[in-house]
C-alpha cells in the first residue's frame, strides 16, 4: 500500500511539473495571438476613421448637390412663370388680331386685313415657341425634383453609413480595449509562473 501511494504522488507531482513546464508557452502563444489581435483592431479603427472622412465628405457634397437642385428648381419655377404670362400675353394679342382682322374684313379694308393676318401668323408663331418654351421648363422642373429626391436618398443613406461606421469604430475601440486587458492579464500570468519556478 506504501507503494502505491507513493507511486500517485510521484505521478501527481510528475503530472503538476508537466503541466507547469507546458504553462508558459501556452501562455506565450496567447501573448502572441492577444498582440495580433491589437494589430487588427488598430487596422480596423484606422479603416474606420477613412470610412468616416469619405462619409463626411459623401454628406457635405450630397448638401451642395441639393442646394443647387433647389436654385435650379426655384429659377425653373420663374422661368415657368414667365412662360405663361408670355403665353397669356400672346393669346391675347392673337385675339385682337383676329378682332382687328374681322373688323377689317366687315369693312373691306383687305390690305389692312392681310396685314392683320401677318401679325396673327406671327403671334401664333410666338405662342407656339412660348408653348415649347414652357413644355420644356415643366420637364426641366420634374427632372430638378427628381434630383432633389434622389439627392435625398442619397443623404439619408450617407447619414445611415457614417453611423454604421461610427458603431464600427465604437466596437473596434471595445474590443483593443479588452485585447489589451487580456495581453496584461496573460503577461501577469507569465511573470507569476515564472516567479513560481
Amino acid at each position: 500500500m506504501k507503494k502505491i501511494t507513493t507511486l500517485l504522488v510521484l505521478a501527481m507531482l510528475c503530472l503538476t511539473f508537466m503541466a507547469n513546464a507546458q504553462r508558459p508557452a501556452r501562455i506565450h502563444h496567447e501573448i502572441r495571438h492577444d498582440r495580433r489581435d491589437i494589430r487588427h483592431d488598430k487596422k480596423d479603427i484606422v479603416t474606420d476613421h477613412k470610412d468616416i472622412r469619405g462619409d463626411r465628405k459623401d454628406i457635405v457634397g450630397d448638401k451642395a448637390d441639393l442646394r443647387a437642385d433647389h436654385k435650379d428648381l426655384v429659377a425653373d419655377r420663374k422661368d415657368l412663370a414667365g412662360d405663361n404670362k408670355d403665353i397669356k400675353k400672346d393669346r391675347t394679342d392673337l385675339t385682337t388680331d383676329r378682332k382687328e382682322r374681322n373688323e377689317d374684313l366687315k369693312n373691306h379694308d383687305y390690305k389692312d386685313a392681310r396685314q392683320d393676318q401677318k401679325d396673327i401668323n406671327a403671334d401664333k408663331k410666338d405662342l407656339s415657341k412660348d408653348l415649347a418654351d414652357r413644355k420644356d421648363d415643366r420637364h426641366d422642373l420634374k427632372s430638378d425634383r427628381k434630383d432633389i429626391a434622389g439627392d435625398r436618398k442619397d443623404l439619408v443613406g450617407d447619414k445611415k453609413d457614417l453611423s454604421g461606421d461610427k458603431k464600427d469604430l465604437h466596437k473596434d475601440k471595445t474590443d483593443l480595449k479588452k485585447d489589451r486587458a487580456d495581453l496584461k492579464e496573460d503577461k501577469d500570468k507569465l511573470k507569476k509562473s515564472e516567479g513560481n519556478k
